[in-house]
């Protein structure tokens, strides 16, 4: 399943969105680099289960993967997302990435308390192997995904 613009629609440079998928959700993200796609599904992520609006962050919290396969890469910080969820009782609401030059990922997320937002699906119990894709073509980066609520 791919997630497209409307038809006649252009599409942004980077973006995502997600669809359900039996009793999983399906992200999918992209951008013009790996970062900007990982942000994206970073962000998408955080949808399934918040609406962060535009509430102000009250803390910030290291972020960082790899260096490690594109898969594993995406795997984790997702996974980190919800750890942080789980264990600090937190919300990421924004997302600064950046490649280092080894091929890893390092940046940290914008938090809020989770009772700060509104609770709008569960929070996800983990990412599946199954079915990721990520990689590069074209000129654009783009990943799949499957989370499971």
């Amino acid at each position: 399943m791919t997630l497209a613009p409307r038809q006649g629609e252009p599409r942004p440079e980077q973006g995502h969105g997600q669809a359900p998928h039996t009793a999983d959700c399906i992200i999918e993200a992209w951008g013009p680099d790996r970062a900007s796609c990982l942000t994206e599904a970073l962000l998408a992520l955080v949808e399934v289960f918040a609406d962060v609006g535009d509430t102000a962050a009250v803390d910030v919290l290291p972020l960082s993967a790899g260096p490690e396969s594109d898969r594993d890469l995406l795997v984790s910080l997702l996974e980190e997302v919800i750890f942080v969820v789980g264990v600090f009782g937190v919300v990421p609401m924004r997302f600064h990435l950046a490649e280092t030059e080894d091929g890893a990922l390092a940046g940290d997320m914008e938090v809020v308390p989770a009772g700060a937002v509104e609770q709008v699906g569960p929070v996800p119990k983990a990412i599946s192997y199954h079915g990721l894709e990520i990689g590069e073509n074209g000129g654009e980066w783009r990943c799949r995904v499957v989370v499971d609520v």
